[in-house]
């Protein structure tokens, strides 16, 4: 676990406005993670749009929050900070959570080991299944064990099928994970954008999947950077637990969808 000590500012296009966002995160005394004011588990979720969107009671909208929230809480950050962003939509920056991890490693700590005991341990299955190709669940693991496991399957048109397990720490996250993008077809784009998405994409924060050609700046970081960047993404989408997890996670054709109903039953069901 770490703690923040430094305020982090940071701006650029949002991945799908393609506005200026601007974001803020700097040391607090909460217990949890404050989101432009409110507790990270206090949002009502939307996966359905491409990204994940944080609910604000006044019925507006934090888009693309996966990111950020997968940077902190993968570094280790679960508490006493705060975020706020303007502009509707976090930053785009790299596709990614390595330009902020970097930025959240030089401006924290590590903390000891009391903070133990504010880690959620999954009791019972929690299940989230769409149709037979798409599920996600969260089991428990052995009582002597603490730690999150992580087993993903994803399977798309030109790429075929990825399997990645991982076991989470903050090293593993760093060295692994975080550098791995964000990714959309060529064949979407014209569509996504004559709806108010993708406006903010381009090669050097996402990779572009072609029907004969995968086009990233500096080609692909691994040769499975997709289901890569999906752990990545669930990482983040599990922030809205509001607390870390022991579990063993299985998701399968998953997405921000799935990751986040997981997250919602997970406060309903166990906290």
């Amino acid at each position: 676990m770490r703690i923040l000590k430094n305020k982090i500012e940071l701006s650029g296009q949002g991945l799908h406005s393609g506005k200026i966002c601007n974001l803020k995160i700097e040391p607090c005394e909460s217990d949890k993670i404050i989101l432009n004011g409110l507790e990270i588990n206090k949002f009502e979720l939307d996966g359905s749009s491409r990204g994940s969107d944080y609910i604000l009671p006044d019925g507006s909208k934090i888009r693309t929050c996966e990111h950020v929230l997968s940077a902190l809480t993968g570094c280790g950050i679960w508490s006493k900070v705060k975020i706020n962003v303007d502009g509707g939509e976090m930053p785009a920056l790299d596709g990614c959570a390595a330009m902020l991890s970097e930025e959240i490693l030089k401006n924290s700590e590590t903390v000891s080991a009391e903070n133990k005991n504010k880690i959620l341990r999954i009791s019972h299955p929690v299940i989230i299944r769409e149709n037979n190709k798409r599920f996600i669940a969260a089991f428990p693991i052995d009582e002597n064990e603490e730690k999150l496991l992580i087993n993903y399957m994803v399977e798309y048109d030109y790429i075929g099928a990825q399997i990645l397990d991982f076991e989470y720490s903050s090293e593993n996250y760093i060295k692994n994970i975080s550098r791995a993008r964000t990714f959309a077809y060529e064949r979407d784009i014209n569509y996504l954008r004559s709806h108010g998405m993708a406006m903010g994409g381009n090669l050097e924060n996402a990779i572009l999947i072609g029907e004969k050609n995968i086009n990233a700046s500096g080609g692909l970081r691994w040769p499975d950077e997709f289901v890569r960047h999906k752990i990545l993404d669930l990482i983040g989408d599990l922030t809205a637990v509001g607390v870390p997890i022991y579990a063993h996670i299985i998701a399968l054709r998953a997405g921000h969808d799935l990751h986040l109903k997981l997250a919602k039953k997970i406060r309903e069901e166990i906290i």
